[in-house]
């Protein structure tokens, strides 16, 4: 069983992750129309872990299909036939029907 000082520890980084990332602090701000992933993409030569990072954060697309869902699901609890459900049923109703 650890104990409750190893708990506390923050693990140390490898020295090339560290210097990697002072290179990358060391860079001029770019341009703000500049295309983020052409950019990583450029500099994944010389930034190799953070350009990773970088493309697997970025790549997620956006999308707004979970909220649009949630929306449509509460029209369907709140229509003219149950509008008298109270705030918290309306939660709870929602909360059960999207988990």
């Amino acid at each position: 069983m650890a104990d409750s000082d190893d708990e506390d520890e923050v693990p140390s980084l490898e020295p090339g992750i560290v210097v990697e990332f002072n290179s990358y602090l060391a860079y001029p701000d770019a341009p703000a129309d500049t295309e983020v992933l052409s950019w990583w993409k450029a500099h994944g030569g010389k930034l190799p872990v953070m350009s990773k990072m970088a493309r697997q954060f970025l790549a997620v697309p956006a999308f707004t299909a979970g909220v649009e869902r949630a929306f449509s699901r509460v029209s369907f609890m709140h229509s003219d036939l149950r509008k008298n459900l109270s705030k918290g049923t309306i939660q709870h109703s929602v909360m059960a029907a999207m988990n």
